[in-house]
């Protein structure tokens, strides 16, 4: 019995010792790199991007949906905007000391800034396939794809969708019909026409419905204002705000300009006739 007890903490010992060893023969943790910015992209309100001797591009933050205000107006592209905002976690990889060199940045290949952080990008080191990026006077390299990353033509910064996420319909008005939510949710549709046939609520619904799902199959900067060929939809939105939509039937469908954004969005005939009439909806369902 006495025999059993001593082997019995003969065995504990040597697990003790045996649990010691690999836990101080353990490789400690890998300390997490230092982040260019010590930013939290979820609350950067807003974004300039300045592209060498090509062009320059202001952002601005509103609820979840970011707006280009510079060089024209119009909703930025959500997945665009991540892969900018990811520079607030991009990681340093190692500080370059010797500032005596340019490494690109006179003048800088892009500049960004977060709020109010300026991330200057500079040349690729070839022999170890990163950026050198500036912040603060201090030189760093970080990993290429950042800087791949960043916008190279302002048109394709561009949301293609007609509507935004936060941009619910509750009212479409023309000059001969007017289509809206009531409170019960259930949509009406009051027409100054006689001869046009009644739609069921249902029908009005996803006809509005519609108009946040459609994506331009093109878009084009434009600076004109909607010319006399130009129908138009006024579209009320449950936050409040209002637009009006300019539509013209062009030969290969339609062009619709938005009144707050610099922007033609071009769509083919299908779902530009869908749009326009919710009586087409409604005969063809």
């Amino acid at each position: 019995m006495k025999s059993r007890l001593l082997l019995n903490i003969l065995l504990v010992a040597i697990l003790a010792l045996l649990g010691a060893y690999l836990i101080s023969n353990q490789e400690p943790e890998a300390a997490k790199s230092d982040r260019l910015v010590a930013l939290d992209k979820n609350k950067i309100e807003q974004i300039s991007i300045v592209k060498n001797n090509s062009f320059e591009m202001d952002f601005k933050r509103s609820e979840t949906t970011w707006s280009i205000t510079k060089p024209f107006r119009a909703r930025a592209n959500s997945e665009v905007i991540k892969l900018v905002l990811d520079l607030a976690e991009a990681p340093v990889i190692n500080e370059i000391k010797e500032i005596s060199k340019n490494f690109g940045f006179e003048p800088p290949k892009y500049a960004v800034t977060l709020d109010q952080e300026v991330i200057k990008f500079g040349d690729i080191n070839e022999v170890t396939n990163e950026q050198y990026v500036q912040v603060n006077n201090r030189t760093f390299l970080t990993k290429t794809h950042h800087g791949y990353n960043l916008p190279y033509d302002p048109i394709k910064v561009v949301d293609r969708r007609i509507l935004g996420a936060e941009e619910i319909p509750v009212v479409f008005e023309t000059k001969t019909w007017r289509a809206e939510r009531g409170i019960n949710g259930m949509w009406s549709m009051t027409s100054e026409t006689e001869n046009l046939p009644a739609i069921t609520p249902s029908k009005i619904k996803i006809w509005a419905m519609g108009w946040p799902y459609t994506t331009a199959t093109e878009t084009i900067i434009t600076r004109e204002s909607p010319d006399s060929e130009f129908d138009s939809i006024k579209i009320s939105f449950e936050n409040g705000r209002q637009i009006g939509v300019s539509i013209k039937k062009i030969e290969k469908g339609y062009l619709l300009r938005r009144s707050d954004e610099d922007i033609l969005y071009k769509v083919g005939n299908d779902a530009g006739l869908r749009l326009i009439d919710p009586y087409e909806v409604a005969r063809t369902l």
